[in-house]
């Protein structure tokens, strides 16, 4: 069995008292640069810590557990029985929001309106143009809150992207520094925050290098819009996209529109 390395973040006293038993610490309890979230120690551990490529390795937040109501002996134990078909393990709540939506940016933009043209600006200056909103992604290609586990290859390259966003955020002003920069609705964090977390999602969705397999997300945690209470909807909508996805039919894509269009009329304040 390969080796899994997971690892829980601490950022205050209470949750360095709060990490779960098997995980190891990430520690960020100098919280050094708090407008980047998770990204700041995960970041430093990538670029400062050598990694076995045998091995695979996640890097969670403190509320995972409580998002997902799984264990760390759960999470091995998933990643151990699919090692040999993945390079990346998907573990990612709000199914909801996975799939009413055509993929992670769709989503996003909906409640914070400009996210999709910063991020394809920033793409398109690192030489990497690509038109997200046609995008189709379904449970086994987006990842929420970085809630997944993968190979040091994909690390690496998940890595490469955000550091991108991360030099061009730190650098000069510019327009695209203020598009990524520009303060949101939740607790004020920056744009950056949230396009950092869909970085999985770009990968998995336009690199199809990496295998991907995702534990069954419709048992975790959904969301707190009113798209929660239209589950069978969901499940419905996220094999529509897969069935899009494999094979392109247009059929496909309209069923999809038709069933979000009611789920949406239901729920206007999803």
């Amino acid at each position: 069995m390969p080796p899994v390395h997971l690892h829980q973040i601490a950022y205050s006293a209470a949750t360095l008292a709060a990490i779960e038993p098997g995980y190891a610490l990430l520690d960020n309890l100098d919280n050094a640069r708090p407008d980047w979230y998770e990204y700041w120690p995960m970041r430093r551990f990538l670029q400062q810590q050598p990694l076995d490529e045998a091995a695979f390795y996640g890097f969670f937040s403190p509320k995972f557990g409580a998002k997902t109501q799984l264990s760390h002996a759960d999470v091995v134990g998933f990643v151990q029985a699919h090692a040999a078909q993945a390079d990346v393990l998907l573990f990612s709540p709000q199914p909801d929001m996975a799939a009413f939506f055509l993929n992670v940016f769709e989503q996003g933009e909906t409640f914070d309106a400009g996210l999709i043209d910063a991020f394809e600006g920033l793409l398109a200056r690192i030489g990497r143009p690509t038109g997200l909103r046609q995008l189709v992604m379904d449970s086994r290609s987006t990842v929420f809150s970085n809630y997944f586990v993968a190979r040091p290859a994909f690390w690496r390259e998940w890595l490469a992207v955000n550091e991108a966003l991360f030099s061009t955020c730190e650098g000069p002003d510019s327009p695209l520094k203020q598009a990524l920069t520009v303060s949101t609705s939740y607790q004020g964090a920056q744009r950056k925050v949230f396009l950092q977390e869909r970085v999985a999602s770009y990968l998995l969705s336009t690199q199809p290098q990496w295998r991907s397999v995702a534990a069954n997300p419709y048992g975790f945690g959904w969301s707190m819009s009113r798209l929660r209470e239209f589950p069978t909807e969901a499940v419905i909508s996220d094999a529509l996209k897969m069935a899009l996805r494999e094979t392109g039919w247009g059929e496909y894509r309209k069923a999809f529109a038709e069933i979000r269009a009611r789920c949406f009329q239901a729920a206007p304040k999803a």
